[in-house]
């Protein structure tokens, strides 16, 4: 036999063997894909329920702090009544930003963040920072109530009445 044939025959074989074991690894990867499909879109349906509910409790503590503000314009309407309007239109666009927040999809809710942080990246970044030092002092704080184990002390009063 020729060394140039059996050569070929060789290539074609080891070329063979290579098909195979493409075809079973692209075959193995299909199938990861598909198992990992199955497992995370209950993870996903899981995540949009929490974040959705938690949106919805976001928006009723907006519609509170709405309320105050137009108890407060209320309380200044005798005394100062141009203030107390402005105090009032606060309180409207509390409402209606409550409003939105309630009645909006994640989706949607996401697209407008991604539109205002492209808008004013600084007043993102400023509340990010923010609502990191007060993610800290709240973690310290908690911290602290947890080593000491005593309840917290307020203005000479406990949590359970007065001192």
């Amino acid at each position: 036999m020729d060394p140039n044939q059996q050569n070929m025959s060789g290539d074609s074989q080891s070329t063979g063997a290579f098909g195979h074991l493409t075809e079973d690894i692209s075959a193995l990867a299909d199938s990861a894909k598909a198992k990992l499909g199955e497992v995370a879109e209950p993870m996903k349906e899981k995540a949009l329920d929490i974040a959705s509910q938690q949106k919805d409790a976001g928006a009723d503590q907006l519609g509170i702090v709405a309320r105050a503000v137009h108890g407060a314009a209320c309380e200044l309407e005798s005394e100062m009544p141009q203030i107390a309007g402005y105090i009032h239109q606060a309180g409207q666009s509390l409402e209606q930003a409550a409003d939105g927040l309630r009645d909006g999809s994640m989706d949607e809710l996401m697209d407008k963040f991604g539109q205002f942080a492209r808008n004013q990246p600084a007043i993102v970044f400023g509340g990010a920072m923010i609502a990191g030092f007060a993610m800290t002092r709240f973690l310290k704080s908690s911290a602290q109530n947890a080593q000491t184990g005593s309840p917290q002390r307020y203005a000479g009063t406990t949590q359970g009445g007065t001192a």
